[in-house]
């Protein structure tokens, strides 16, 4: 064969080839488009900072099963002991061994009854006295359950307590939730941002070398100053310049955002829901009703707060009197000539008073009267603090939807102003710095313009956290 056949042949296994690798090549290099709605959903739900506040959530949902279970459910004991001996007794040794068997179990009920019950087996023996082997089982039990008449249950108040801590929970979860929700979407707006800044740059960029063009056709053709040349050169490495400089911001600025969500780094990520601002027309009457209802912090310190009288209730019984009944019952079989079988059951009384602990009680009363007053007046503060924080973002989303909508004429009228001037200055009728002028001022106008998108977003995003879901969902 020779070389030329050799090569058409390796051609041909190539083209045949490289087709069935293809898709996979595809697939490794694709681009992974991200709306706003999946990297918030990326953020919240993959987040390292969205795993710290479900894995604390989960870690108080233990808590309150423990003290649930503390309340409800027996405990179970066994233990067991095995003695081994030997005693000579004028020079004749004699064995002993004995084994004890004992299982307790231990109980509390919601109702503040405490159950503890034993069952006992044990075992003597040795090589003396066959005789004297014996074996004893026994069982023990006793039930206190206590009379509030000048108290209320304690083991109640712990089950309440250990509900409202969960709650409490629940909503600071909430309330992180939509802290990260925030943050997710301000990282994916600083990327919109920088990216329509890089395209406007790159459109800039564009412009100036087409204008270099212009410029040198009417230089050398004597419609305009050699000195124009210079200035748009001039222009273009400005505009160049600044236009590395957006990229390498978009792209700082896309790192940010792949970190906040815990996406790989080397991903080729685009984000394409682009800026905008729809109308809004909800009343801030609604919406701070609506606040009042849901706001996860509210909720929270409203929990604080019957946390705080559940303390001053348990601080205040200490020197009340308390009474309890107490019955008892124990059986033992012990095994030996003649067999013995023992019953017995009692039934108790008690009364406890502290009647005087050196004011010790009523000073801790006072404090956790205190802890109560501090509730109540971190709720109002708060109850202000969010009627506060809605209003002022729903001004600035009324302030920015109207500056949004007197900005498009003031667009139109400057790419308009652009493109005249271009076309004047292509016939020689006016000068390279009214161009110039006219690209900076669209320039400005358009990144006013974006900021203004970003500012009504945000503003409606705080808005969001404030009321304690999506204002977008609310009716």
């Amino acid at each position: 064969m020779s070389k030329r056949s050799e090569i058409l042949l390796v051609f041909n296994l190539a083209a045949m080839i490289l087709p069935l690798f293809h898709p996979l090549v595809f697939a490794q290099t694709q681009m992974r488009l991200l709306t706003l709605e999946q990297y918030e959903t990326q953020a919240i739900n993959q987040g390292i900072q969205a795993h710290l506040n479900q894995l604390s959530l989960e870690s108080e949902g233990y808590t309150r099963t423990i003290a649930f279970r503390k309340t409800d459910s027996p405990s179970f004991t066994y233990n067991r002991t095995d003695m081994k001996g030997e005693t000579t007794v004028n020079g004749f040794p004699f064995l002993s061994n004995s084994q004890q068997n004992n299982l307790l179990m231990q109980e509390t009920t919601p109702l503040g009854t405490t159950m503890n019950a034993a069952a006992r087996w044990d075992y003597f023996g040795g090589t003396r006295d066959p005789a004297s082997t014996i074996e004893r089982p026994g069982f023990s039990a006793d039930v206190t359950q206590p009379l509030y008449l000048f108290v209320k249950n304690p083991v109640r108040r712990i089950r309440q307590g250990a509900d409202l801590n969960f709650a409490n929970a629940r909503s600071t979860f909430q309330a992180t939730e939509l802290s990260l929700r925030t943050q997710a979407r301000n990282f994916y707006y600083n990327v919109q941002l920088e990216t329509e800044s890089v395209e406007a740059d790159q459109r800039k960029v564009d412009s100036s070398k087409r204008l270099l063009d212009v410029t040198q056709a009417l230089v050398q053709a004597g419609k305009s100053a050699s000195v124009d040349i210079m200035r748009a050169k001039i222009q273009l490495q400005e505009d160049q310049r600044r236009l590395e400089n957006d990229v390498v911001q978009r792209e700082q600025a896309l790192l940010q955002a792949k970190q906040f969500a815990d996406l790989p780094m080397n991903d080729d990520l685009r984000f394409v829901t682009a800026l905008s601002a729809a109308p809004f027309k909800r009343s801030v009457d609604r919406l701070l009703e609506y606040a009042i209802l849901h706001n996860p912090t509210l909720e929270s310190l409203q929990i604080s707060q019957e946390l705080a009288r559940l303390s001053y209730e348990a601080a205040i019984e200490p020197t009340r009197p308390t009474f309890a009944l107490n019955g008892t019952y124990n059986t033992t079989d012990a095994r030996t000539q003649p067999d013995l079988v023992t019953h017995g059951w009692t039934w108790t009384s008690t009364i406890n008073w502290l009647f005087f602990d050196s004011f010790v009680t009523r000073d801790q009363a006072h404090k956790a009267q205190i802890a109560q007053w501090v509730a109540d007046l971190n709720l109002n503060n708060a109850l202000l603090s969010v009627e506060v924080a809605v209003r002022s973002s729903f001004m600035d989303i009324k302030r920015t939807e109207k500056q949004i909508n007197d900005m498009q004429f003031s667009l139109e009228q400057g790419k308009r102003n652009v493109e005249v001037l271009r076309l004047r200055f292509q016939h020689g009728l006016t000068n390279l710095l009214d161009v110039l002028n006219a690209e900076d001022q669209e320039r400005g106008l358009n990144a006013e313009y974006l900021l203004l998108l970003v500012q009504f977003n945000q503003a409606k995003d705080r808005l969001s956290e404030g009321l304690g879901a999506d204002v977008e969902k609310i009716q």
